[in-house]
């Protein structure tokens, strides 16, 4: 053992050296030393598993072990966010305490009764405490809280990079700056983490007062090798030739998770269950013990009591199908996989999730990523076909990889929490001042973002008669009003994160369901719900009611739509994966497909030259480069002036309203600093608990200080215009016609060969045409022309001809080239080869509404067989085998070259058999 290891109390030695430790982690050394040796604050950063709650309670427990405190208290306060890491948590304490008999209390809503009782009578040892049951302590006990912490030295905040910038993690701060106010004494802050960005952030969280005093020490090495794997899938109406995309990624899951641990993070809570019914059902069907189980917060405490002691029995495989729920630290044991189905909104969050495995020695941490996409069709929008979903996964991918994770946003006002302070110190001390609560919440407190003319604001507007919360007493005094009183009392009171509010969907009268809002939605954007896309009309937020009506527009995308913050960077990155050509090697064979499609349309569109497209008359779509804060914040500009707005990740889509002006004279005036009102469209506001209380003004000082970023917008306006000039040619392939038809070779031919090559396999998606000519001296003319298919193209297809939409951009239309093709066609018998050609030319004109002509098709294969016995019956006769068995070689796959390889099989066939075709087929012309 290490020095560090002679600085603990005899006790705490003994507990380690029961455990059969033969020597302390380095951050558990470096952590003993810190803590023992001096009195400041600390930030221990280390993997899950890393061993930061040994390096943090070890040396806290010797102290209070060897140093007594002379009043009663507990000693040591914990904060962790959830009831289950806190139980658990108790549980590994009180191992290590056993010898002492130090106690441990654990304190959350499912402990007994009796237990805290003891607890309230006589506290001592280590309180573990979620913030929502320390804010109950203030609020209902708030003149005991100088006896109960009186003797506290330390306070242990658990999962820290969980709570830096949320409405939670202010809560936590307002919540110490009170309790350090009500002892008397500073507390020493040791926060716990495994994934933080900005360390400086961190630190001033911890300490905002002096933050270059908090010491920061990080675990070095001991990262586990990562095997990761991102897996693409297709979805859609036109899967008949396979299983559906949930149903592969069941199977892909129930072959390779199957008799080990695992998590896998599905999203939403109906996933989930979808999933989780899946995977039983193989269980069922392989007759097989059930390993695959649901867990989310809507299931019973029960069933998630059951799942996550199965996860830590070594004896029974187990696979929880969840949602976040099991992302931070409840010990579940090792895992030997974590899979996550569609990308996550954050680094922070992948970085957390798969730290959950590769925690034995030696044993890989292990990362399936599966990424489903829609199936194109002719009617798909830009959104699909850029395949927002899977760039997304890769940019989160290679961001984990480079270990970078977001930082918090530190300007933030907060002022729906700031008014449940308001209330529980109101509420805790029977009582308080208007300048007693600024000092304490706002001067000394988290709030430091908070004036005292806008505190001002703030009580006014919860103090005003219909808002009924505070009420101000004769001596100036704040009291808790009628309502104040009313949601106090309320269990709920407590918690201040919020749930996204369900508003109801209504159409023409009729109640389509309801979704979550928790981003600001303003009338005359478009929301995708339940398969199709619509247009808000209206926002009621005192009924929670949204009235929509069917949007234009035809298929909506699948992607979009889905509540979460995406940080600047992960969009750089996306943007940077688009204009890249390299393939990471973690993808499958699908995924790289998509991948290269994604690519293929984004630059055909024209993004690599402009970040303004024009899509169609008054249709234009911005590649913003940002993240959702700054994209939102343009998205509401352009809806106050009469757009259309539909967000995306990096990507607005606009229509122009009647009453907008042209779209480039609207930027360059933003760009050049002109005043721009983000609230012209009446956005909705209202996200979280107090909101409701707060006055228009303070709901957009709010809003402006979390959601939206109005000073950005100068220069992002400037960006987007920055080449914008060009891209209106390169806008939309499939509608712009700008190359000519190349001319026909003028003799008359003794036969031509034809060959198509398709963008998709469809027979009616023809994307070249190629002739080759075969004069009467033998000699071949070629000839070929491209043709815009006006559908997407698959990347199989592209790999197979090298040819995708930035080939056809600008090309002419497949009737076009016919109608020049025609005469010519019309007189001459024309070889093809194994029959698609002429199914695709009857495909094409049947989707034009048109006949097939009547042209005289003959079979190259047909004639091969006819002069060379090897291939009679052994079913080889694509043009490849053809020409491998006829000495051929035209190694590029081309229409023209494919054709000219057709004319020399029938060249070939006569002269083995020393007569001409006609005579060979027996053609009657």
């Amino acid at each position: 053992m290490s020095g560090a290891f002679e600085k603990l109390a005899r006790p705490v030695q003994k507990w380690i050296r029961a455990q059969g430790w033969r020597e302390l982690r380095d951050i558990q050394s470096r952590a003993i030393c810190a803590i023992c040796d001096g009195q400041g604050d600390l930030i221990l950063a280390a993997a899950t598993a890393g061993g930061k709650t040994e390096a943090a309670f070890l040396p806290l427990i010797s102290q209070v072990l060897e140093e007594p405190a002379a009043e009663p208290g507990f000693d040591l306060l914990y904060i962790g966010p959830l009831k289950a890491l806190i139980t658990d948590q108790a549980r590994r304490l009180e191992d290590i305490c056993a010898e002492s008999g130090l106690p441990v209390v654990p304190w959350h809503g499912d402990v007994a009764a009796s237990v805290k009782a003891r607890a309230l009578k006589a506290p001592r040892g280590i309180l573990l405490i979620t913030p929502e049951s320390l804010e109950a302590l203030f609020v209902r006990r708030g003149l005991e809280i100088p006896r109960l912490f009186g003797a506290t030295r330390s306070v242990v905040l658990d999962e820290l990079h969980s709570i830096l910038d949320s409405e939670r993690g202010v809560q936590v701060r307002s919540l110490l700056t009170r309790l350090e106010q009500a002892t008397g004494h500073s507390l020493r802050r040791i926060g716990l983490s495994a994934t933080l960005g900005d360390m400086g952030l961190a630190r001033r969280y911890l300490r905002p007062d002096a933050p270059e005093t908090v010491a920061l020490i990080e675990a070095s090495g001991g990262e586990a090798e990562l095997r990761l794997q991102l897996r693409g899938y297709l979805s859609g109406e036109d899967n008949e030739s396979g299983p559906s995309a949930t149903d592969a990624i069941a199977a892909h899951l129930f072959d390779h998770l199957r008799g080990s641990d695992n998590l896998v993070f599905a999203g939403a809570r109906q996933s989930v269950e979808i999933y989780a019914d899946r995977l039983r059902a193989r269980c069922e069907e392989a007759r097989l013990p059930q390993e695959f189980y649901p867990h989310h917060a809507s299931l019973s405490r029960e069933h998630r009591d059951f799942v996550e002691k199965r996860l830590k029995d070594r004896t029974q495989p187990t696979t929880a199908i969840c949602t976040s729920t099991l992302e931070l630290g409840i010990d579940i044991g090792d895992v030997t996989c974590v899979a996550q189905i569609g990308a996550p909104f954050s680094v922070a969050a992948l970085r957390q999730r798969l730290g959950r495995s590769g925690r034995r020695a030696g044993q890989p941490a292990i990362l399936r990523q599966y990424s489903v996409e829609t199936r194109l069709t002719p009617q798909s929008g830009l959104v699909d076909r850029l395949r927002l979903g899977l760039v997304r996964a890769v940019a989160m991918i290679e961001l984990l990889l480079e270990g970078w994770c977001e930082p918090p946003r530190a300007d933030q006002l907060h002022l729906s929490t700031l008014v449940h302070q308001v209330l529980s110190v109101i509420a805790g001390q029977g009582g308080a001042s208007a300048s007693q609560l600024y000092r304490l919440l706002c001067r000394e407190g988290p709030f430091r973002q908070v004036s005292p003319l806008l505190f001002t604001d703030v009580l006014r507007a919860i103090g005003r008669a219909e808002a009924g919360l505070i009420e101000q007493a004769a001596n100036g005094l704040l009291l808790l009003g009628l309502r104040g009183e009313k949601l106090v009392e309320h269990y709920g009171f407590y918690a201040v994160f919020p749930t996204p509010e369900e508003y109801r969907l209504i159409s023409a009268g009729r109640d389509l369901g309801t979704i979550p809002l928790d981003n600001i939605l303003a009338p005359g954007m478009m929301l995708i719900f339940s398969g199709r896309r619509w247009s808000v009309r209206e926002i009621d937020t005192d009924a929670k009611v949204i009235m929509v009506e069917p949007a234009k527009g035809g298929v909506p995308p699948r992607f979009g739509g889905e509540p979460g913050l995406i940080h600047d960077r992960v969009i750089e990155k996306m943007r940077d994966i688009y204009a890249g050509n390299q393939t990471p090697v973690y993808m499958d064979r699908t995924a790289v497909d998509l991948l290269a499609e994604a690519r293929c349309h984004y630059h055909a569109a024209g993004f690599a030259q402009s970040a303004i497209v024009n899509i169609g008359p008054g249709n234009w779509f911005l590649a913003t480069g940002c993240g959702t804060v700054k994209t939102a914040t343009l998205a509401l500009a352009l809806q106050g002036v009469g757009y259309q707005v539909d967000r995306h990740d990096g990507f607005l889509e606009l229509a122009s309203g009647t009453d907008a002006q042209p779209l480039e004279k609207t930027l360059a005036q933003w760009a050049e600093g002109a005043e721009v009102d983000l609230f012209a469209a009446s956005p909705n506001l209202i996200f979280e608990p107090y909101h409701p209380y707060l006055g228009d003004g303070l709901l957009r000082a709010d809003a402006c200080s979390s959601r939206l970023e109005a000073g950005v917008l100068p220069g992002i306006c400037a960006r987007l215009l920055e080449g914008c000039a060009t891209s209106h040619a390169k806008a939309a392939p499939a509608r712009a016609t700008s190359r000519e038809i190349p001319p026909l070779p003028g003799a008359e031919y003794r036969f031509l060969a034809l060959d198509v090559e398709t963008a998709n396999g469809d027979c009616a998606s023809i994307c070249q045409i190629g002739l080759a000519c075969v004069r009467h001296d033998g000699l071949i003319d070629s000839w070929s022309s491209y043709i815009d298919p006006e559908v997407p193209f698959s990347p199989f297809n592209t790999r197979l001809h090298g040819i995708g939409p930035v080939e056809v951009c600008g090309a002419p239309r497949f009737l076009d080239v016919i109608a020049v093709l025609e005469p010519l066609l019309n007189r001459h018998v024309i070889f093809q080869h194994s029959g698609f050609d002429p199914r695709a030319i009857a495909g094409a004109f049947a989707l034009a509404g048109l006949r097939a002509p009547s042209w005289l098709w003959q079979d190259s294969v047909k004639i091969a067989r006819c002069a060379s016995p090897e291939f009679r019956g052994d079913g080889g006769h694509g043009l490849a085998h053809l020409k491998d068995r006829l000495g051929l070689d035209f190694a590029h796959h081309d229409a023209a070259e494919d054709a000219r390889a057709a004319a020399m099989v029938v060249l070939l066939a006569e002269q083995r058999m020393g007569r001409n075709f006609e005579e060979i087929l027996g053609i009657q012309l």
